[in-house]
């Protein structure tokens, strides 16, 4: 009986497999005919350029008469050329593209979440056929008018294409995030390289990969890790991949449990699910190794990381000229704000409390007041109807909070004051947020180490899901942007913290 069900399970799987190559068997083909008639596209949009607006152009007159060999000034008069006469360019610049994508991985590279190295590939492949053709019409030098298209074509392939890979990026973007095709992902290990790896998948839905939960290294005792949900121990890696039909797993193991590294990638290949394995380096930043190959032999070399004077300067300028903007634009707001606080309930509108800051020093911070007064008084009452976990008290309908008080804290204008705390520096725009000192004295010793750095009005924490992450998961996260840390990444939080709250993501 067990047989037998276990043969239909692996018949599913088989099945399901199947069906994922034919798909991406499809999306290739697809993306090669996409490809190819936007690079049609492309060329017939150039040769409007090149013919009907810069024509009669004298810059574009004076290169075609050097390319011509004409020195003489009316040499080289304009003379429309039918885009019929360019059909054998064309044809031949759709396939060397497309054969350039091909040698260089552009359609081993996956639609979603790698928009930027797609565009990268475009770029090269297209400088490269370029050169192809320069190179072509210096030596053969063919009796034809058609050079000075050529990098008309270029830059237009360039641009119609990115634009192309960015709408097809978000419209799977779309269908992964309604659940249509996505890849049943299992992840290997509980430790903390494995608990970051299924945030980042998480946090990115638009990849297209759905978390059915992780397998426990016995490092630590078995539990749940907020939202994902422990299926067993290493030792279950089949069964689970059998009973959860797994398309894809990720192994990331500590480096003292190698060989279960490797039975793990066995027992994968047996059930036929793929793999990928993450390397644990002394749990250093993966964007922190440098690689590179010497006869084959790969050499991995660490970055020297950390924020240096400069970009400390250009994120302390960013920080103030931000907070003053932000203070001035919306002053007329902020008076509005503090009206009605002082008018709805009794008690100060800019509530000040005690927080912990870089490297733990204490620090007031400002904020505008959401509950009401004295409300630190009563919370030891409620702390059994505490929702969060670890340190934090949280609870959605928390009768401490005001009838403003629950708009400005689903708004986040609760916090707008904080923007004083910014300018006088005791805190960034970006950063992990300040725990209070009761908090910070329940602090595990790894948790402590999200004081390496100024704390921030936002951070990935805020922008991936606020309180709807457990306690854990965001501190790792903080983790995170202090290893990680740079101006890129700085930037990207304070952009993406823009729909966050305009959406009120997890906030209560």
């Amino acid at each position: 009986m067990m047989r037998g069900a276990t043969g239909t399970v692996m018949k599913a799987i088989s099945k399901r497999r199947s069906h994922r190559q034919q798909w991406r068997i499809f999306e290739c083909i697809a993306m090669i005919l996409l490809d190819g008639t936007l690079i049609a596209a492309a060329f017939s949009l150039a040769y409007y350029v090149r013919f009907y607006i810069l024509g009669n152009s004298s810059l574009v007159k004076a290169i075609h008469n050097n390319l011509n060999g004409n020195s003489l000034p009316n040499a080289g008069s304009f003379k429309l050329t039918p885009l019929s006469s360019f059909a054998p360019l064309e044809i031949g610049i759709v396939i060397g593209l497309i054969a350039i994508f091909t040698l260089r991985g552009l359609y081993n590279i996956r639609l979603t979440g790698t928009w930027f190295r797609q565009i990268i590939t475009i770029a090269s492949s297209a400088t490269t056929g370029l050169a192809i053709l320069i190179t072509y019409f210096f030596v053969f030098q063919p009796p034809s008018s058609s050079r000075l298209i050529v990098p008309f074509v270029w830059a237009m392939a360039i641009a119609i294409l990115s634009v192309g890979r960015l709408i097809v990026s978000a419209a799977m973007g779309m269908l992964y995030r309604l659940g249509l095709g996505e890849t049943r992902l299992l992840v290997v290990g509980s430790g903390r390289l494995g608990k970051i790896i299924m945030q980042h998948i998480a946090a990115n839905p638009n990849l297209g990969y759905s978390i059915v939960g992780f397998l426990h290294d016995m490092n630590e005792p078995p539990s749940d890790f907020g939202r994902f949900k422990m299926l067993g121990t290493l030792e279950d890696l089949g069964l689970v991949i059998r009973s959860m039909q797994v398309d894809e797993v990720i192994i990331a193991l500590p480096s003292h449990l190698h060989e279960q590294s490797i039975r793990s990638v066995r027992l994968c290949e047996r059930f036929g699910a793929s793999f990928k394995l993450v390397p644990d380096l002394y749990e250093l930043s993966l964007s922190r190794i440098d690689m590179e190959t010497v006869e084959g032999i790969p050499l991995l070399a660490i970055k020297q990381v950390s924020l240096n004077s400069f970009q400390r300067l250009i994120t302390r300028l960013v920080d103030i000229s931000l907070s003053v903007l932000i203070i001035i634009l919306g002053s007329p707001l902020w008076l509005c704000i503090a009206l009605v606080i002082r008018l709805s309930s009794s008690g100060e509108v800019i509530y000040k409390q005690t927080r912990i800051g870089w490297n733990g020093r204490p620090f007031k911070v400002y904020k505008f007041r959401s509950m009401y007064k004295n409300a630190d008084h009563v919370l030891a009452a409620l702390w059994t109807k505490n929702e969060a976990q670890g340190p934090l008290f949280k609870m959605k309908e928390d009768p401490r909070i005001t009838p403003i008080g629950k708009f400005l804290r689903r708004t986040s204008f609760d916090e707008f004051p904080q923007l004083i705390n910014v300018i006088k520096g005791d805190m960034s725009l970006v950063g992990p947020r300040p725990p209070l000192p009761h908090e910070v004295a329940q602090y595990e010793e790894w948790q402590k180490g999200r004081l390496a750095i100024k704390p921030g009005m936002t951070g990935l924490w805020q922008v991936r899901g606020r309180s709807d992450i457990s306690f854990d998961e965001g501190v790792l996260m903080d983790l995170y942007y202090i290893e990680n840390w740079s101006l890129r990444l700085y930037f990207q939080i304070l952009l993406r913290t823009i729909p966050a709250v305009l959406f009120s993501r997890g906030a209560y």
